[in-house]
C-alpha cells in the first residue's frame, strides 16, 4: 500500500473525506494530488494528468485561474471569516438572481447537501407536509429525508406517488450521478404541471447544472422554472459555497423574516464569495458556453465510444464496473484523469485547449 494512503487511513475514515475518492468503484489506491493549473493536475509523484473531473464540476474556469487567485488573495488579506454581513455577499446574490428569473432571494450555505436540506425544510413549512418525491437516478447529498422514489424521465412513476402528504418534488434537471442523463421532452414541464395541480413545491437541484449547462442553468436551457433552486460548485469557484433560493414570498419564510430557522457560521464566507463573483463575471460572456459545448462534443466524438452529454458535462457508457475500471486505469496510464466511477459525470473547463483534449 502507498505510504500516503496508509497514513491517511490511519487518521481519516477510509483514508478520504468523500467515499468516491477511495477508488472503490475502480479498484486500486487513490491518487494523491498536490497541485493543479489550468486543465492539468499533478500527483505527489509529479505525474501530470489532463483533468476531466475538475473538482466534480466546480472548476469551470480550470485550476488556479489567475482572476480567481487574485480575488481570493485580496479577500483573505482582509480577513478569512467574519460571521457578519459583507457587501460582496449582496453582490454575488444579485448576480445569481439576475441569472435565474425564478430566484428573487437566496440564502448562502456551505455545501450542496446543506442547500438541499434548507430547501426541503422550507418546503415542509410552506406546505405542512413531510413527504418528498425524488428520483432513483438523482443524488441530493447525504442527508436523510422521508423520500418516495420515482424513475427519472417517467412521469407515470411520479403520478403514482403523488398524494396530499407530498411537500416537494426534487430533481436534478439533468441527472449527473447515474452517468449524465438528459431530460426527455416534456419531462420537466410535466413535473411543473404536477406540482402546480397538487400544490407541491418543485425543487431543482442545480448544484451541478447551475452556471454549467447555461449561465442560467438547466432552467434557462429547458425553459422550465422551479419554485426553489439549489446551487453549489461553480458559484464558489472551487471554495465551499452553495445556496438555495426562490421567489420572495417563499424565501421570506426563512429566518430572520420567517419561522424556518437556518444558520451557519461560514455561510457567505468572504473568500468563497470573492471567488464566486470572479467566476460569474467571466461566465457572463455567453460565447464561453458555445466554446465549452464544442470542445466537449469534440472530445466525446473523438473517443469513438457510446456517450451521453449535456453542454460541457458528459459520461461514457459501460456495461459494468469492471469494464469501466479497465478504461479508467488505461486512461491514467496515458495521462488522463476521468471520474473514478462510471456513475459520475465528467467535465470540460475553459482551460481545456483543443490540442490537449
Amino acid at each position: 500500500m502507498d505510504q500516503r494512503f496508509a497514513q491517511a487511513k490511519k487518521y481519516l475514515v477510509g483514508g478520504v473525506n468523500s467515499p468516491v475518492r477511495a477508488f472503490g468503484a475502480v479498484g486500486g489506491e487513490p491518487i494523491f494530488i498536490k497541485r493543479g493549473q489550468g486543465a492539468e493536475i499533478r500527483d505527489q509523484n509529479n505525474r501530470k494528468f489532463i483533468d476531466y473531473v475538475m473538482s466534480w464540476g466546480a472548476l469551470i474556469l480550470g485550476h488556479a485561474h489567475p482572476k480567481v487567485v487574485a480575488a481570493v488573495t485580496a479577500a483573505v488579506k482582509n480577513g478569512s471569516s467574519f460571521g457578519a454581513p459583507t457587501e460582496k455577499e449582496t453582490e454575488l446574490a444579485k448576480m445569481i438572481c439576475g441569472a435565474f428569473p425564478s430566484i428573487e432571494k437566496v440564502r448562502f450555505v456551505s455545501s450542496g447537501t446543506e442547500a438541499v436540506m434548507g430547501a426541503l425544510k422550507l418546503a415542509f413549512a410552506l406546505t405542512g407536509r413531510k413527504k418528498v418525491i425524488k428520483f432513483r437516478q438523482c443524488y441530493h447529498g447525504w442527508s436523510e429525508q422521508d423520500y418516495l422514489e420515482a424513475e427519472y424521465n417517467n412521469l407515470g412513476s411520479v403520478k403514482n406517488l403523488v398524494s396530499d402528504k407530498v411537500a416537494a418534488i426534487i430533481v436534478e434537471p439533468v441527472a449527473g450521478n447515474s452517468g449524465v442523463i438528459a431530460p426527455k421532452s416534456g419531462f420537466l414541464e410535466g413535473l411543473r404541471k404536477i406540482c402546480d395541480k397538487n400544490k407541491i413545491i418543485l425543487i431543482f437541484d442545480e448544484v451541478i447544472t447551475g452556471f454549467r449547462v447555461a449561465y442560467g442553468g438547466a432552467q434557462e436551457l429547458y425553459k422550465v422554472k422551479a419554485d426553489l433552486t439549489c446551487l453549489g460548485k461553480i458559484i464558489g469557484g472551487g471554495f465551499p459555497l452553495a445556496a438555495f433560493g426562490g421567489r420572495k414570498g417563499l424565501m421570506d419564510q426563512v429566518a430572520p423574516l420567517g419561522l424556518v430557522y437556518q444558520a451557519g457560521t461560514l455561510s457567505g464566507n468572504p473568500v468563497a464569495v470573492a471567488a464566486g463573483i470572479e467566476v460569474l463575471k467571466t461566465l457572463k460572456d455567453k460565447k464561453i458556453y458555445k466554446d465549452l459545448e464544442e470542445k466537449t462534443r469534440y472530445l466525446c466524438e473523438g473517443m469513438k465510444m457510446e456517450y451521453s452529454r449535456v453542454g460541457s458535462m458528459f459520461s461514457f457508457k459501460f456495461n459494468d464496473r469492471k469494464e469501466y475500471a479497465g478504461f479508467f486505469w488505461r486512461m491514467i496510464e496515458k495521462g488522463f484523469y476521468f471520474a473514478p466511477s462510471k456513475d459520475e459525470a465528467n467535465f470540460i473547463s475553459t482551460a481545456h485547449a483543443r490540442r490537449k483534449i
